[in-house]
């Protein structure tokens, strides 16, 4: 169990005084980043006893982490098992080795499999962290290996009002997919909202549920009621208050310090003053990766060229460069620099562009297909956003349309009214289509040689494959594609819709169509490390007391996506890996 304390938000130690061998304050365990692998670092360092400093740039805990669904991804756990899941270690290497292929490391993937449900349960055990399954299949469930649930699981919801006035020093969920500015709802919860009156149980439900976010907002800036990603930060937050662990907000990484052959610490600017912290254990890098800098996503990406991302603002590369600084490599033998989700763009009032995400209500419905430039249908829509996005580049390559690709999602209004469609919400939520056709976020016809001329595309090329699309949904089978075929399309489709719940006709006008852009959920190329996290030199050789988590490190999936939760499963286990192998080598003198 872990003991209580109190948590230290402002700088320790005494006025620099310059020189190489001085330090303006000591820990054992310096972590810099507040997303889940910095925060599971900074966890299991305050297990085994360590001094723990957590340092992050901004004013909030949470990172991107705070934004995602809080799905992790790592087999064989004590809820798989207890689920009786059929899972195994030597199942899931089976199945990862078919997924990434030429990619596979097996010293990675031992990692990862051989210390995930230990890292699982250590973060759990003591710890106001807790997880639950969640009955998603892998992504490719007809792989050797695949499991139809019990690898995917997301954190417990969490009352916010817990943490008290730190609260607000969590990263709130991305504000457009809240509800009435500020209340967070769960999958679960959204068929309740959608349909409030259609039981007893949903009106109590929504009618509870609003009258606890009237409450909230007289005191916080949001609804307590929190979920998914934000929940995991919240508790492991509130673990770490309960430590004597201390957390350094608005404090950047400014350089690494190298010396007598280690990373014996690293400078951070607090409060406007440069401060040399030592470290006597090690470094941790969780500083997310660099979706968010344009130089970095040239040099490393730009294969797959994109502008949109949906990571924290503050990923631009701050662990890497600092690394690299020290001699430390990047690797980019990987199938893709990034994990991928289609986003369309919405514009503010003073003509400002955000990406949004592809709609969680929407996402694999029947009765939306995705066209080029042209009109044609390209990809299985009910398959994972990954997957999606890299069909959108390999297409791209075959027909030459390079960075000039366009790709929409096409429907009609009867699917918008059912599932909705990006940021428009199903019915009765969504009453009119008019805003969103004068913001330019979709483009309407009442004809589908409408709607192509609207898009740039060929009238007869999308007529046609809406055409062959609408026989598809009558016999149930999609002969192009194969949509519907496998469970993991059916986890996202609408069951009450027969032969296929992935098809649907697409018939009734208006015909409706939102341009999609590709977006990083984060980056995958990174800094090159061993199965314990240790950064590697240019030498292939570790550098004493550098350690990276998260997408810090090159992704050990090697830029696929075999399931939900492929991001913050391996986060919490390297920094679990990273944590161990540091207390192991003991303090530096």
């Amino acid at each position: 169990m872990l003991k209580g304390g109190g948590v230290s938000e402002t700088a320790g130690g005494s006025p620099g005084r310059g020189g190489a061998g001085h330090f303006d304050h000591e820990t054992d365990l310096l972590v810099f980043g507040s997303g889940v692998g910095g925060l599971a670092a900074s966890i299991f360092g305050t297990k085994r006893g360590l001094r723990v400093l957590l340092c992050e740039k901004s004013e909030q805990v949470g990172g991107t982490t705070a934004t995602s669904g809080g799905i992790v991804w790592i087999p064989n756990t004590r809820q798989s098992r207890e689920a009786n899941c059929g899972d195994s270690e030597e199942r899931a290497r089976l199945y990862l080795k078919i997924e990434l292929g030429d990619y596979y490391r097996s010293d990675l993937i031992d990692a990862f499999l051989g210390s995930g449900g230990e890292a699982l349960a250590a973060l759990e055990d003591g710890t106001d962290v807790k997880f639950d399954l969640v009955g998603w299949p892998d992504y490719h469930p007809d792989q050797p290996g695949a499991l139809p649930k019990g690898r995917s699981l997301q954190a417990r919801s969490f009352d916010g009002r817990e943490l008290g006035d730190d609260f607000k020093r969590v990263r709130p969920p991305i504000h457009r997919l809240m509800l009435l500015g500020g209340m967070s709802i769960g999958a679960d919860e959204v068929p309740h909202f959608l349909r409030p009156f259609s039981s007893w149980k949903s009106f109590k439900h929504v009618t509870t549920k609003l009258l606890r976010y009237a409450g909230d907002r007289l005191r916080y800036p949001r609804g307590t009621d929190i979920r998914n990603g934000n929940a995991l930060v919240a508790r492991a937050y509130l673990t770490l208050k309960k430590t004597k662990a201390e957390i350094w907000l608005n404090s950047p990484l400014v350089e690494l310090i190298h010396e007598g052959g280690r990373v014996s610490g690293a400078v951070v600017c607090k409060d406007g003053r440069n401060l040399r912290i030592r470290a006597t254990c090690g470094v941790v890098l969780a500083t997310g990766g660099f979706p968010r800098n344009p130089v970095m996503r040239e040099k490393f990406a730009s294969h797959f060229p994109h502008q949109q991302t949906l990571a924290f603002t503050g990923n631009v590369g701050d662990g890497i460069n600092a690394a690299l600084a020290v001699g430390a490599s990047v690797d980019t033998h990987l199938a893709s620099p990034g994990l991928w989700t289609p986003s369309s763009m919405v514009r503010d009032a003073q003509g400002n562009e955000t990406a949004v995400i592809y709609g969680y209500l929407d996402r694999g419905k029947p009765g939306v297909i995705a066209v080029d430039r042209r009109g044609r249908r390209f990809v299985n829509e009910s398959n994972s956003y990954h997957d999606i996005v890299m069909a959108m580049f390999n297409h791209a390559r075959e027909t030459g349309d390079g960075k000039d690709a366009l790709y929409h999602f096409v429907c009609d209004r009867n699917f918008v009214r059912k599932y909705g469609l990006g940021l428009l919400r199903p019915s009765p939520m969504t009453l009119s289509l008019k805003k969103w056709i004068d913001s330019k976020y979709i483009t309407v016809g009442d004809t589908l040689e409408e709607l192509a001329k609207g898009i740039g595309a060929d009238p007869k090329t999308l007529a046609a494959s809406v055409q062959r699309h609408n026989e598809f949904a009558k016999t149930g089978v999609d002969l192009d594609f194969g949509k519907g075929s496998n469970a993991y399309n059916h986890n996202l489709g609408d069951p009450g819709v027969k032969p296929n719940p992935n098809l649907a006709p697409i018939d009734e006008a208006p015909y409706i169509a939102l341009r999609i852009h590709a977006a990083t959920l984060g980056t995958t190329a990174g800094l090159k490390t061993d199965g314990d996290a240790c950064v590697l030199g240019g030498d292939g050789r570790p550098i004493p007391g550098l350690y990276a988590c998260g997408n810090e490190l090159a992704s050990a999936m090697r830029g696929l996506y075999p399931g939900g939760g492929v991001t913050l499963g391996p986060a919490i286990v390297f920094a679990y890996r990273a944590v161990k192998h540091l207390a192991a080598q003991g303090k530096a003198t």
